[in-house]
């Protein structure tokens, strides 16, 4: 064997691996500024499509970070074809787990609950049927779907407090407005104004440079905080 020749292909081939995982990285960081800081849906698509996308996000992934983008235009259209192809891939667990939980998200927002309490037994169906090993991996994931459930569905706001602590645990200021504004609805919903609105200021803070800071900064300034339970991130 010449050990010189296998040496630099070795060497080489790292090298292409390590590139490539560098620039979809970069890609992919990109595309997260443009959709969830500047909430630039429409130039997401359009990046989502451009050649450097295609070239490291195959056809099936670019159809699933679609779907947030066409959440955020309120397309109901577009994700109703979007949620009905891809059910049709033959995807790993966690990544069907993905898809179900912003299903959830699209038929609890056009208030479509019989559909949403049917997307979310599927979603613990193959939640429970997942090997304990996967069940631990995907949790954290299983109760964002549980969350949402209680706020949205069952009008309960059980997960409150744990949805609070989250929000002062997650070091990432956008996940941690998130779970400040779900518990800000949660204690809306356990009768506990004045939590609800310490809550909420927190959300205010984290998610500002968002387009969701002014939507709540609105709530905050009137009368009532009946306008929380209408936030949607």
């Amino acid at each position: 064997m010449n050990w010189t020749m296998f040496w630099v292909l070795l060497i080489g081939g790292v090298a292409i691996y390590v590139g490539i995982l560098f620039y979809s990285q970069r890609q992919l960081a990109y595309l997260s500024i443009l959709l969830y800081r500047q909430g630039n849906a429409d130039e997401y698509l359009k990046q989502l499509d451009s050649r450097e996308s295609r070239m490291f996000f195959n056809k099936r992934l670019r159809k699933m970070m679609q779907i947030d983008a066409y959440l955020m235009k309120n397309d109901t259209q577009k994700l109703q074809e979007l949620f009905s192809e891809i059910s049709q891939y033959n995807l790993a667990d966690g990544d069907k787990m993905t898809v179900l939980e912003k299903q959830l998200s699209f038929e609890l927002s056009r208030g479509n609950n019989d559909k949403a309490q049917d997307v979310y037994q599927e979603l613990e169906t193959l939640y429970q049927g997942m090997s304990d090993k996967q069940r631990a991996v995907h949790e954290d994931a299983m109760n964002e779907s549980r969350y949402l459930k209680a706020i949205r569905l069952d009008h309960s706001g059980k997960y409150a407090d744990e949805l609070y602590q989250k929000g002062k645990d997650v070091k990432d200021a956008i996940p941690s407005g998130i779970y400040y504004l779900k518990a800000a609805q949660s204690y809306l919903l356990k009768k506990d104004p004045k939590s609800s609105r310490e809550a909420l200021e927190r959300a205010e803070v984290k998610l500002r440079g968002t387009p969701y800071a002014a939507e709540i900064k609105a709530v905050m300034d009137s009368d009532s905080l009946d306008g929380v339970m209408d936030l949607r991130i």
